[in-house]
């Protein structure tokens, strides 16, 4: 029977777990306990297996095998801290992770569980095993977890030990994982024959040389067209018509058939080759063959809804409901918000809700484009517009719109002497590349953003008013995540569990660490909050209030978790009483440095607040 998968055990433990997953699962996939050399004999006996499960060092050699690919089962957070807290129980205090980096990640870390120390140190070999062990041994570790390797190496420095072990669950997704991959390698050989036989079928034959010149791809109308040349000649026979032609396509003499060549070179690593696509001429009448490949470019789509923006509040119900009717307007879109509340997120779900979903979705920072050069990339320019320009000209960010939408953010960081340009794009629907006398009619729908308050601005010379009032036809402020109550709540438990690859009803959080997140003033908004999220998921379902505060770092929330709060400021109270009883409060609840960062103010500024009302004693 044809084997195609077969799961490679380099120790008993990972053998016996693996047969009763494939029997679980009822499949007919041969278990071995083998590793290194040894593995690589057992799979002779299989020379139809084309995918391998395996862990660590032995997943790392059999990589080294031609046609085979490789399935790591790597040790997940919990096998980790299984063994970590193996070692705690045992009274270590600095615990290191040491396995190789397909077993337990990439990327070197630290971290600290309670008052144990623990560093995680992914390796690429054994000799590099042995040597981190040695260091860490050197550097202090009492505990070291990790692979067999690592483990006899510190065994024979008199130090605990505890090997990671892979459980049930990761073995039986590695053998899932292998099952897809075999589906998809299956789709793989058939998307290979179709190429093969649409290569065989077209007009124009095809070669492709790799580095050394060898043919090692080429067509049925190539081998008719080379003819009669044996194939070990073909580079030697086209290589003076190589050497003079570029993309561009040339007219040679070949074999006494007039030929047209093109030549496209492609970088693989650090090695070179060649695609040759050579045309008889007697197939092309009057106008010579163009083949035009029509693509959006990279990052011209939408790829967020108004199903990804997660919400519970009444606020951001009215806010998206409004911007859902926006949806079917094809006018000019204003959103207002601080930095991180998910502007862009709104410009995505617009156009994808709109007509235009279809259609390219262009995202422009607008203080991002280079200095001296804004007008070049919004509007385009044509050949020899400047120094330095490209040949054909390039489309600018407008025209790669065509259809449909362009998000502008930052808006008010466009010079003062490109806003006039701009205007008259908005007004018209039409845009004149630099250096051109040439008008492209536009269809696009514009929606710009700004976490900037415009008008005064405008008062300031710094914007024009009538830019403004253009871009201002229907207006969205997005509330900051403070302003929006329970979905701090909402959103973090989204993020967290996207992280864990969990469902959100499986998480639960304790009512401490929810206040902490509803009272912290998150002024990096949904952004902080997501980043603060994908770090506590490291420490798994068990973090703590301490791990949430050390994230936060300064801790400077809006009101305290207890039932204390600012007194009740009556209407009678001068501005100078109202600011007295502000400050005297703010000196019982935080810190000078922590008034100065929520009052927006420098130290020397709240040091002559504070005398000019008598309060300077107070702290």
């Amino acid at each position: 029977m044809s084997n195609t998968i077969v799961f490679i055990a380099p120790n008993s433990h990972i053998a016996l777990l693996a047969q009763s997953a494939v029997a679980l699962l009822k499949l007919d996939i041969p278990v071995i306990e083998a590793y290194d050399y040894k593995a690589i004999e057992e799979l002779r006996k299989y020379p139809s297996c084309r995918i391998v499960i395996s862990r660590g060092g032995t997943s790392n050699f059999l990589k080294g095998v031609k046609g085979l690919t490789v399935v790591d089962l790597t040790a997940s957070y919990f096998d980790i801290q299984k063994s970590v807290n193996e070692l705690v129980k045992k009274g270590c205090n600095n615990i290191a992770v040491i396995s190789q980096d397909n077993v337990i990640g990439l990327t070197s870390a630290e971290f600290a569980i309670k008052d144990v120390n623990v560093s995680l140190h992914p390796c690429t070999n054994t000799e590099e095993i042995i040597n981190t062990v040695n260091t860490c041994v050197r550097n202090g570790a009492d505990g070291i977890v990790g692979c067999a390797v690592a483990v006899e190496t510190a065994k024979e420095h008199d130090i605990r030990v505890a090997p990671v072990e892979t459980d049930f669950f990761t073995i039986k997704k590695g053998i899932l994982n292998a099952l897809e991959l075999e589906a998809n390698l299956e789709d793989h050989d058939r998307m290979i024959e179709r190429i093969e036989s649409v290569l065989d079928n077209i007009e124009e034959g095809i070669i492709i040389f790799d580095a050394e010149n060898t043919p090692i791809v080429y067509n049925d109308c190539a081998t008719r067209l080379m003819r009669p040349e044996p194939l070990n000649k073909w580079y030697q026979k086209l290589f003076v018509h190589l050497k003079n032609t570029t993309d561009s396509t040339n007219l040679v003499t070949l074999n006494q058939n007039r030929i047209l060549i093109r030549v496209i070179n492609l970088k693989k690593s650090n090695e070179s080759e060649k695609v040759v696509i050579l045309t008889d001429s007697s197939a092309i009448e009057e106008t010579a063959k163009t083949i035009k490949i029509s693509a959006y470019e990279k990052g011209l789509v939408a790829r967020r809804t108004f199903k990804d923006i997660k919400y519970a509040s009444q606020i951001m119900s009215e806010t998206v409901a409004l911007a859902k009717r926006f949806s079917d307007s094809d006018s000019t879109v204003m959103l207002f918000g601080e930095t991180g509340v998910g502007k862009e997120g709104f410009a995505q779900s617009i156009h994808n809700s709109s007509p235009r979903a279809n259609k390219p979705f262009v995202s422009v920072n607008c203080a991002s484009l280079p200095q001296g050069l804004v007008a070049s990339e919004l509007f385009g320019y044509a050949e020899g517009a400047f120094t330095g320009a490209r040949r054909n000209g390039k489309k600018g960010l407008f025209e790669l719109a065509q259809g449909g939408t362009i998000f502008l953010d930052e808006i008010t960081e466009i010079p003062l002497e490109v806003q006039s340009q701009f205007l008259r794009v908005i007004q018209e629907r039409e845009v004149m590349r630099v250096g051109d006398d040439h008008i492209i009619p536009l269809d696009i729908r514009i929606i710009c953003a700004s976490n900037k308050q415009i008008l005064p601005l405008c008062e300031e010379g710094k914007f024009r008013f009538d830019l403004y009032y253009r871009l201002n036809v229907l207006s969205l402020a997005i509330p900051a995540l403070r302003e929006r109550g329970d979905d701090v709540i909402v959103l973090f438990a989204n993020f967290f569990c996207e992280f864990l690859h969990q469902k959100v009803e499986d998480l639960h959080l304790e009512e401490n660490i929810k206040n902490l997140l509803k009272d912290y003033s998150w002024p990096g908004n949904v952004r902080e909050l997501r980043n603060v999220a994908e770090a506590l998921s490291f420490y798994g379902n068990s973090f703590t209030l301490q791990d949430l505060k050390k994230l936060i770092q300064r801790d400077f929330i809006r009101k305290e978790p207890s039932n204390t709060q600012i007194p009740l400021l009556r209407e009678d109270l001068t501005l100078n009483e109202l600011e007295k009883q502000y400050y005297t409060y703010m000196l019982k609840k935080h810190s000078l440095k922590e008034i100065c960062l929520l009052a927006g103010i420098s130290r020397t500024s709240l040091w002559r607040k504070l005398k000019s009302l008598n309060l300077e004693d107070s702290y």
